[in-house]
């Protein structure tokens, strides 16, 4: 056996042990596609090295019969360029957009008229002394499809790498200097094809590069992982399960925070996007870090709590507290499809989340987003305030803003451009060009209010709105004292409104002695059974996985057992699903 077919077949066989140390990582963490990419990849370099060896020249002598070799190894090239590509976008944790799925079907296009092509020049060769160097020759119909696919595919890597070089650091550095030299091998190979040089095939050694690439990107996420940023794409303690959501801005995903000894924990993640939302990526970034920086150090029961803000090769996150329940947008839905609220629900839900709005003002934060979809109900009936993105201390300089705006038809779009804020929740002096103001949060949470009790947000564009006449013969003493509540949170001078959030908690105060005692908990899980038995169901799994709250998320759950005390307890009797709800997700922090 010759060197050059010893050297073909160690390189097979270091392919190969590392395809299956990445096959059985994949099967053990079983949520890093990254690693089946891996594996994928090193098993097509490995069959592509045993052909190369076995059916050289020097080694024509080893094999009578060299075609089926051949073949093996032309099947194999037609899903190599899949697993390159998927490999490279991984790395760079970039997203699987339209053009590059487009890129994938073409890549396996060519690769179908490669094989085809090279089955019509093994069945006219004859059988004995066919060498890789004479399928060649032979096949050139397909040998300028075949470069432009394997120069498309490295090209790719050097694009994509050369994007994200500032963002993604030393990651997309390692996937740059493996495409430049797969490059140079290949230019070598073609060289030596088309006749400018000479000297023997060494295709199947573009796997080397490969090879570094995997041990480079092995040590960096090492590294990463003892630095404890480990959102990457291997090694790491946040485990991505389900995105919840993407905006303009981030995306938010379900995902778990894993340790030693079987611990976890179900976590939000927030990531910031690379691009989108029109902005400059400075002000983003500050607005992101911020947003962490600002919720992180506000610790109450009724707000949301950060738990991390990391950096992966650029890329920023934060990690959040997952909140199970329903956000207070859903309620006022459900109560526009003909579902009443309870007034004693409003007045519990009002309460809470003023507690949580006045530690954040005592301490200096104005939220600047306070709506509807920003106020979170748990099923264990804690309301907490979340989407801490745009707020800003009393200490911080605001942005700058316009005297005149024009309010646009979608009134829950968070403005990104002279103005911040959801403009129908923002008071009439903040419309005007104002400094944003603890007041401007209570005339929002006065919006919320009038929203969960007369279905809608207040009509007037300025000065204090036409409030309904509607009454509620439930309870109509507390009725009318919410409207007063309403009325005045609602005016259009900022010192005619309350002075502050506990002075806006303490005037729902004597409405809520006036009304039936609430249990926010079990009146939650009543009217959203079904939501709550996932809920209930996803934090009983024991190592949840990405497959496994996909099923949860979208199968239909059995209703409970009606000999069952516990389910009856927790649940309750059961009720008719609220028309329109998002099942398969609990907003939680929504992203912009």
């Amino acid at each position: 056996m010759t060197p050059y077919t010893m050297l073909h077949l160690a390189l097979a066989g270091a392919c190969l042990v590392l395809a299956l140390v990445h096959f059985a990582t994949w099967a053990a963490v079983r949520s890093q596609r990254v690693q089946l990419w891996l594996a994928s990849s090193f098993l097509a370099f490995a069959v592509l090295s045993i052909t190369s060896g076995l059916t050289s020249r020097e080694a024509s002598a080893v094999f009578a019969d060299t075609r089926p070799w051949l073949l093996f190894g032309a099947l194999t090239s037609v899903l190599l360029p899949y697993p390159l590509l998927r490999v490279a976008w991984s790395l760079l944790d970039v997203p699987l957009t339209p053009w590059r799925r487009v890129m994938l079907g073409v890549t396996l296009s060519l690769g179908v008229v490669r094989v085809v092509d090279v089955s019509r020049a093994v069945l006219t060769l004859p059988v004995s002394g066919m060498t890789s160097e004479e399928l060649v020759r032979a096949t050139g119909l397909s040998l300028p499809l075949f470069w432009l696919l394997a120069t498309c595919v490295a090209g790719t890597w050097a694009f994509e790498s050369t994007r994200l070089l500032k963002r993604r650091g030393a990651m997309a550095a390692a996937v740059f200097v493996a495409s430049l030299c797969a490059l140079a091998l290949l230019g070598r190979e073609l060289a030596i094809d088309v006749g400018w040089s000479t000297g023997p095939p060494l295709f199947a050694l573009v796997g080397i590069p490969f090879l570094l690439l995997a041990s480079t990107a092995l040590a960096i996420l090492t590294a990463r992982s003892l630095r404890g940023a480990d959102l990457g794409t291997g090694i790491h303690r946040y485990r991505r399960l389900v995105r919840l959501g993407r905006g303009g801005m981030g995306e938010v995903w379900l995902a778990v925070r894993t340790g030693r000894a079987g611990f976890h924990r179900l976590v939000v993640l927030k990531r910031m996007l690379d691009e989108g939302g029109g902005e400059d990526p400075a002000v983003r970034l500050h607005r992101f870090i911020g947003e962490a920086r600002t919720a992180a150090r506000l610790h109450h029961p009724h707000i949301v709590s950060v738990y991390d803000l990391g950096q992966v090769d650029g890329g920023w996150f934060i990690v959040m507290e997952y909140l199970s329940g329903v956000n207070v947008l859903e309620l006022v839905r459900r109560g526009r499809k003909g579902g009443t609220l309870p007034l004693e629900v409003v007045v519990e839900i009002c309460q809470q989340a003023l507690r949580g709005l006045a530690y954040a003002h005592e301490r200096g934060v104005v939220h600047r987003d306070i709506s509807a979809d920003n106020l979170v109900v748990s099923f264990d009936g804690v309301v907490k305030i979340v989407d801490f993105g745009i707020a800003h201390g009393s200490s911080e300089e605001q942005e700058r803003v316009s005297a005149t705006v024009t309010v646009p038809s979608v009134t829950r779009l968070t403005e990104v451009g002279g103005i911040i804020g959801k403009l129908a929740y923002m008071p009439p002096e903040r419309r005007e060009g104002a400094a944003a103001t603890a007041s401007g949060d209570l005339f929002a949470f006065g919006c919320v209010l009038h929203e969960l009790l007369f279905g809608g947000l207040p009509g007037a564009s300025s000065g204090a709105p036409r409030l309904p006449d509607l009454e509620r013969p439930d309870a109509p003493a507390a009725y009318r004292m919410l409207r007063d509540v309403v009325d005045v949170a609602l005016r259009p001078l900022p010192e005619q409104r309350f002075t502050d959030a506990w002075a806006f908690q303490r005037a729902l105060e004597p409405i809520r002695h006036t009304l039936p005692a609430v249990d926010l908990a079990r009146w939650l899980r009543e009217n959203f059974e079904e939501r709550w038995l996932r809920e209930r169901a996803l934090s009983e799994l024991g190592d949840p996985t990405p497959t496994e709250v996909e099923a949860l998320l979208t199968r239909q759950l059995p209703a409970p057992p009606s000999g069952d005390p516990e389910a009856t307890r927790l649940v309750g009797p059961r009720a008719a699903p609220a028309v329109g709800e998002q099942e398969a997700t609990t907003l939680l922090q929504r992203p912009r």
